[in-house]
C-alpha cells in the first residue's frame, strides 16, 4: 500500500515522536509512505483541474491517509483541508468530522453529555462578565483550561477564587474570541489518570500516567510517569462510547477514576503512541497500520471508488 501520514504545523521541521513511529512502522511492513505537511499543500478551485496540489502538481493517489492533527488552534480551517482530502476521494484516518468535534472543547462535551457519558462538572466561559457568578460554582482548587489545548499545554491550575480570575482574565484577553473551560478538580485522583489507547472500536492498550512531584499534568511529556494496567469493563465501554460518538478512528481517551466512578476528561484525536508503548508493550503503531490495511483492503473488495475521480455528490 501507499500511505500517506498527513501533519500539520507543529510538524513543519520534524516529525513529532508519534508520526515517526507511523512511518517506521509502515516501512517495516513493507508499505510505500508520504509525508504531507499541511505547509506544503494548496488547494485550487477552478472546475477543470485538481484540487489539491503539492509542489506545483496534482497530489498523486494514496490508498490511505492517516492524520496527525498536532494544531492546537481553532480547528476548523484545518478541519477543512482534512475534508478537502474525503471529497477527492481518499480513504482518510480519522476523518475532519472526528478531528473537529475532538479539537474543538465546547462540541466533545456537548457530546458526551447527549450520550450521557459521565465527565466532571465543567463551565464553559465566554466572556468575564460572568466569572464572578461562575467562581461560585466549584470548590478549590479548579483546573482552568483553554479552548484548544492538547498535551498538557493551555492547562493550569487556581487553588483559590482569587487566583482563578487572574488566570481566567490572562486567558481570555489572550484568545481574544476562544472560550475557557473551569472545571471540578477531582483531589481522589491523586494526580494520576488512565488513558484508553482506542483503534477501531477497540481498546488496544492503556496505562495509567502520574503526575511528576510538584506538578498537576501527568501528561508523558511533561514529566509524568507511566504503566500499563487493566481498565475496567465500565471504563472500556464509557471510552468506546466516547471514541465512536465523536467519530474518531484512532483515539485516547483520558479518565479519571472518582468515589462516583469513572469520568472522561479528554478524548484527543492525536493521541501519543511514545508514552503507551513503553507502558505497556503494545506496539500501537502496528495496530494503527493494520487498522489501515484492514480499512483499505474493505474498501477496495467493496468497489469504491478510488482516489481523485470527480464525484457527483454535494458537499455533506
Amino acid at each position: 500500500m501507499h500511505i500517506a501520514i498527513l501533519v500539520f504545523e507543529q510538524e513543519k521541521k520534524e516529525l513529532l515522536p508519534g508520526s515517526k513511529m507511523l512511518m517506521d512502522k509502515a516501512h517495516l511492513m513493507k508499505h510505500e509512505v508520504t509525508i504531507l505537511r499541511e505547509n506544503e499543500l494548496y488547494i485550487l478551485y477552478d472546475g477543470q483541474r485538481e484540487s489539491l496540489f503539492l509542489a506545483g502538481k496534482p497530489l498523486e493517489k494514496f490508498d490511505a491517509v492517516i492524520v496527525r492533527p498536532s494544531f492546537t488552534s481553532d480547528p476548523s480551517i484545518h478541519a477543512s483541508l482534512i475534508r478537502q482530502f474525503e471529497l477527492q476521494g481518499y480513504l482518510v484516518i480519522n476523518t475532519h468530522s472526528g478531528v473537529h468535534r475532538a479539537k474543538n472543547k465546547v462540541r466533545t462535551l456537548q457530546l458526551l453529555h447527549h450520550y450521557g457519558i459521565p465527565m466532571p462538572k465543567t463551565v464553559v466561559l465566554f466572556g468575564e462578565g460572568n466569572l464572578d457568578e461562575v467562581m461560585h460554582e466549584f470548590k478549590y482548587p479548579v483546573i482552568v483550561k483553554s479552548a484548544y489545548g492538547a498535551g498538557g499545554s493551555g492547562v493550569f491550575i487556581a487553588e483559590s477564587k482569587r487566583s482563578l480570575k487572574p488566570v481566567v482574565e490572562h486567558l481570555l484577553k489572550r484568545s481574544k474570541v476562544e472560550p475557557i473551560k473551569i472545571q471540578e478538580y477531582i483531589a481522589e485522583s491523586k494526580g494520576k489518570d488512565l488513558r484508553l489507547f482506542i483503534v477501531g472500536k477497540k481498546v488496544v492498550a492503556t496505562m495509567q500516567r502520574s503526575a511528576k512531584k510538584g506538578e498537576f499534568r501527568s501528561n508523558f511529556h511533561k514529566g509524568g510517569s507511566v504503566k500499563g494496567v487493566q481498565p475496567t469493563k465500565q471504563e472500556e465501554e464509557m471510552a468506546l462510547a466516547a471514541s465512536i460518538g465523536l467519530g474518531l478512528d484512532i483515539s485516547g481517551v483520558d479518565i479519571l477514576r472518582t468515589k462516583k466512578g469513572p469520568v472522561i476528561i479528554e478524548v484527543n484525536s492525536q493521541p501519543g503512541l511514545e508514552g503507551i508503548s513503553l507502558a505497556t508493550g503494545v506496539d500501537v503503531a502496528k495496530k494503527i497500520i493494520e487498522y489501515t490495511e484492514k480499512c483499505a483492503n474493505l474498501r477496495k473488495r467493496n468497489g469504491q471508488r478510488p482516489a481523485k475521480e470527480k464525484r457527483k455528490s454535494q458537499e455533506g
